[in-house]
Formats: C-alpha cells, structure tokens, sequence
C-alpha cells in the first residue's frame, strides 16, 4: 500500500494534494516503524516469558526433587500452625504411609511435640527471628517418640504479615541415645552397674547441699567384703565377679530409691542415705549385713557365701562435708575389721571426737544380723 501511495504520488494528477499526501504518506512510514518495533518488542518479550517460564520450572523440578529425595523431613504451615504440607521422609519418620495421610491424620503441628513446654519454646524462637536446631522429642499418633532436630523460619509478605512456616526435622534419637549412654558409662561401674566414684562424689555433694539448706539427716555407709582376696584365690576372679554382681542387687533391694549406692572401687561399697538418721542408718547397715551373709553363689569349688564390714558416719555439724563423711566412716570400716569384722560400726564424735570408732559403742545388732 506504501507502494501505490508513492506511485499515486508521482502522477501528475495528483500535484494539488501532494503536500496533504506526503504527510499522510509520512506518517503512515512513522507508523509502519513504529509497528516493527511494537513486533521486534513482543518477540524478545516472548522470549523473555519463555526463558522465565523454563527457568521457573527448572526451579520447581529442583525444589520437589529435593523436596521428595532428602532423608530430613521438611514441613509448610500456614499462618494457624495447620501442616499444609510435608515430604515423604517426614511421613517415613512417623511411620505414617503417606505425605497427605500424615497431614490429614496430624493437622495441627504441636500435636507432634510430647510436651507442650517444647512447643511453647519452638514458638518463641520463631517469633524472635529463626529457629535453629532445637532439640524436642516428637511423636504423632500411634508412633514412638522420636529426638529431632527442628531448624524452621516464619515466610511473610509484604503488607500482609505472617503467611506460614517452613522447617526442616532431623532425626537425632541415635546420637541422643549415644550421647546418653556415654554420659551413663561415664557414670556407671562397667561390672556392677552401680553409680562409679565419679558420679557418687557429685552425687552425694548435692544431697549434703540439700542437707545443709534444709537442716535434714545424712548419713553415708562404707562396706567392704570381708576376706573378698581368699574369695578370688579359692573360687576364681570370674566367680569374685559374680560375687560383686549379687553384692549390687542386695544394696539396690535394701535401700530406698533416694538412696545412693556405688561401687567405690575394687570391693568397696558406699551407700549414701538422705534424710536419714544415725539409728535410720543403722537399721539398713543391719539389713544389708544381714542379705549378704544368707546370699550363697554355687561355684566348683563349692558354695561361697560372704560377709560384709560396714562403717557409718552422719552429718554431725555444719562444716561436715563428703570428704569428711567419707573419712569418718572409712575409720569405722577400720574399727568393724579390727573387731572381727561381719559387723557394723559407727562412728561418734560426741563420745570419741578424735579417736577412732571402735572407741565408741557399735551399732544395734551389727555384729549378730
């Protein structure tokens, strides 16, 4: 059409309106280039779009592999705290058969924490900025309770505010249980199972602690088996063993829950008995003395039975401290060998302050059980 405008243009018919069409002519050019433009735009707008778009769903295809694949559970909420979505390894870790069947039988995200403090927790960290490997113990209906590891941060927009919540949990309850088995070893006596030195030191510094802010009794027996060297040349270490293996049970039937036992070392025994009195004392002294001498261990070279020495020493004044105890009792365990052993002795400061125990009166039925 540009064409025929131009050749109209040229005809000498036309010279008394070629000004008027040379405008017309010249904006119709104007239009024509700006129209390729307009054409040139929408193409690389297009393009633009497409790489966008391609981009946008290389995006999505990552996300949801990482999403479906990663081995941590991975949870949306919305702004109520209701799971709007979670991954397949969230679902597996509940033993739950699928992501939508653990969202609908869950709903609401503090449902899984056991207790509700841990839940009041992870919200106060979300609300101060980000959550970061919190530690809580989980458990959605019908699975055992699991330690994770929660690393979660609230999603908001503009103008609008909270929209809802993503996090990540990480199964920790291996590590936590290795964790606390080492902290249990450290503890324990490997053979015995009883508290180890270590732990009844610390311990007995809390119950002289409570002791001392609440003015109650203390008192602390030292045992020590009587002849336990003849035990092993006669019988064998291995039966000397099981000897300190029934030795354990007998203390952990005798006294009260509060109560703490330990092996010291080698055969040596010490029980700590909160809240009780010197006579308290006494009476579990007897009733220990008592179980070891009728305990009996068949072994081949015949049945071994027994007998223990015990010394006591109790909380007397208030600079006593475990060291102390532990000297003061350790002097009776003396005194109880020195009077022929399988016998109980106290130590008493009121009537010997600065000699040893078996200056002072033994305790009631020590000796006979």
């Amino acid at each position: 059409m540009l064409t025929l405008a131009r050749e109209a243009l040229a005809d000498d018919s036309w010279q008394r309106d070629a000004a008027a069409f040379s405008a017309l002519v010249a904006e119709y050019e104007k239009l024509c280039r700006q129209s390729r433009r307009l054409v040139t735009m929408g193409d690389r707008m297009q393009q633009t779009l497409g790489n966008l778009n391609r981009d946008l769903a290389e995006s999505e295809r990552k996300y949801r592999s990482i999403f479906e694949n990663v081995t941590e559970g991975i949870y949306r909420c919305d702004s109520a705290g209701r799971l709007v979505e979670v991954n397949p390894a969230m679902a597996a870790m509940f033993g739950c058969a699928s992501p939508e069947a653990f969202v609908a039988e869950v709903g609401l995200l503090h449902r899984l924490f056991c207790d509700p403090d841990d839940y009041r927790i992870y919200e106060a960290l979300l609300a101060s900025g980000d959550a970061r490997r919190y530690e809580a113990r989980v458990r959605a209906p019908g699975s055992e309770s699991l330690w994770v590891e929660i690393s979660a941060s609230a999603v908001e927009a503009d103008g609008v505010g909270l929209q809802g919540v993503v996090g990540v949990l990480v199964d920790v309850t291996e590590r936590k249980d290795m964790i606390e088995e080492m902290c249990r070893l450290a503890r324990t006596d490997s053979l015995t199972g009883m508290w180890n030195r270590g732990y009844f030191m610390e311990l007995a510094g809390r119950e002289l602690n409570r002791a001392r802010r609440k003015g109650g009794d203390l008192a602390l027996l030292m045992i020590d088996v009587d002849h336990f060297k003849a035990i092993n040349d006669t019988h064998g270490h291995d039966v000397g063993d099981m000897a300190l293996v029934e030795l354990a049970r007998i203390f952990g039937e005798s006294v009260r829950e509060v109560d703490v036992a330990a092996r010291l070392g080698g055969e040596e025994f010490g029980v700590l008995l909160p809240d009780a009195s010197a006579e308290d004392a006494c009476a579990v002294a007897a009733r220990i003395a008592r179980a070891v001498r009728s305990a009996a261990i068949e072994s081949v070279a015949g049945t071994l039975r027994m007998t223990v020495s015990i010394g006591l020493a109790s909380l007397e004044q208030p600079q006593d401290s475990i060291d102390s105890l532990l000297k003061y009792s350790d002097i009776a365990l003396y005194a109880a060998k020195k009077n022929g052993r399988d016998r109980v002795e106290v130590y008493r400061r009121s009537v010997c302050p600065r000699r040893s125990a078996d200056n002072g009166p033994g305790c009631p039925d020590g000796s006979g059980g």
